[in-house]
């Protein structure tokens, strides 16, 4: 989901997102500082980034055609010149303002929250699902080493230790960036995963379940309220997320089984799963350590499993010019991975993971929401799904 994508709602007050045990009080200014950023994040979205393209279209692009007697041939050539276009920094700078803005306005709320959320946790009646730890995880290099997204000590901040970086993604932070078109529990790439599922293979019903990569849980828990059924497995490696997701899980009561653990390495047994499953996670790593998590995938699915991510679209097939405005995170928001996963040849890595290229597929998906026990789209795609069967 790109937010610079045209024709937006203009989002709503941060106070319509929704709180659970460990949301932090909010207080009057508090709203009003961070609605102020989400409004700020929609202007520099749809106003200053459309005059950033408009400056490509009508102005730059002109200027290299004018100098090279061509159109550009790739985004590194786009890049050369548009980085010199006012229109253009004054964008990436206010986008990278409001990144960095946000962070300190939610840092602030959660260190002095902090005690109250510690208390919450400690005190809450878990009830619902298992969290198993290791404190002996050897974290990889490309979590501990890049603040990604910017976030102030990165998804292990304190060694896992406390709370906060569970409490930094959940809180303002989906809901913020994306002003609130993921649902009022940002679980909105969860929902588009089980539309994806019911348009595409609607006779199958996994029994058990495994997100990777699943932070908070935010993509996890629809998984488990549309087959309740089903057993639900979770996997990060960082403990602070963890144990923040298995708190919220049991606050929006859903049964989720949390497990510290490596993506690449995992503790599963062969043929364990009937769905693996991730959102937002691949783009993540590093391209060797992708190796990794694909045949680890393979080696837990059950014959005749489904293999599911919700992504970054590739860029192949798209213009120039769009690569290098979608490029931006990995230069300005601690993404280094990104641009080599969108360049990926995904059936080339569907084919090394041992999968059937015949069984791959990959689709531009709508959004999605619960409404009243019913998975509804919205008939808009913006989310990238690709998916192969064992």
């Amino acid at each position: 989901m790109h937010p610079e994508r045209a024709n937006r709602k203009q989002p709503p007050s941060l106070r319509h997102e929704g709180h659970h045990s460990l949301s932090p009080n909010l207080s009057h200014d508090d709203y009003a500082r961070l609605d102020f950023q989400m409004t700020s994040n929609f202007f520099v979205a749809q106003t200053v980034f459309s005059a950033a393209k408009k400056s490509w279209e009508y102005k730059q692009r002109y200027s290299f055609i004018n100098q090279f007697k061509r159109d550009p041939v790739n985004r590194q050539e786009v890049r050369e010149i548009m980085k010199k276009e006012n229109l253009w920094k004054l964008w990436s700078s206010l986008k990278r303002n409001n990144q960095e803005m946000s962070y300190h306005t939610r840092g602030e709320i959660i260190s002095r929250e902090e005690k109250n959320i510690l208390h919450n946790y400690k005190s809450q009646k878990k009830i619902y699902g298992k969290l198993k730890l290791n404190s002996k995880l050897n974290i990889p290099r490309y979590i501990t080493k890049v603040d990604i997204h910017c976030m102030p000590n990165g998804y292990n901040a304190d060694n896992g230790e406390s709370l906060f970086a569970g409490s930094n993604y959940d809180t303002a932070s989906l809901y913020l960036a994306t002003g609130g078109e993921l649902g009022k529990y940002s679980d909105g790439a969860g929902w588009a995963n089980i539309a994806y599922i019911k348009k595409n293979f609607p006779e199958f019903k996994p029994k058990k379940i495994l997100d990777l990569g699943c932070s908070v849980g935010h993509s996890t828990i629809p998984f488990k309220i549309f087959w309740p059924e089903a057993e639900v497995h979770a996997i990060d490696a960082c403990a602070s997320l963890l144990k923040f997701a298995y708190s919220r899980s049991n606050f929006l009561r859903s049964s989720i089984n949390f497990h510290q653990q490596n993506a690449e390495f995992t503790e599963f047994d062969n043929n364990d799963f009937d769905l693996v499953a991730s959102s937002m996670f691949l783009h993540e790593i590093p391209q060797k350590n992708l190796s990794n998590i694909g045949k680890e995938i393979y080696r837990i699915l059950k014959p005749g499993g489904l293999m599911l991510h919700n992504e970054q679209p590739q860029y192949h097939g798209q213009a120039v010019e769009e690569q290098f405005f979608r490029e931006w995170d990995t230069w300005y928001n601690n993404e280094p991975m990104r641009c080599a996963f969108r360049d990926m040849d995904l059936k080339k890595w569907v084919k090394k993971s041992r999968f059937c290229v015949k069984k791959f597929h990959d689709e531009i998906a709508p959004g999605a929401k619960n409404i009243n026990g019913k998975v509804e789209t919205d008939n808009k795609g913006f989310w990238f799904i690709f998916s192969a069967m064992k």
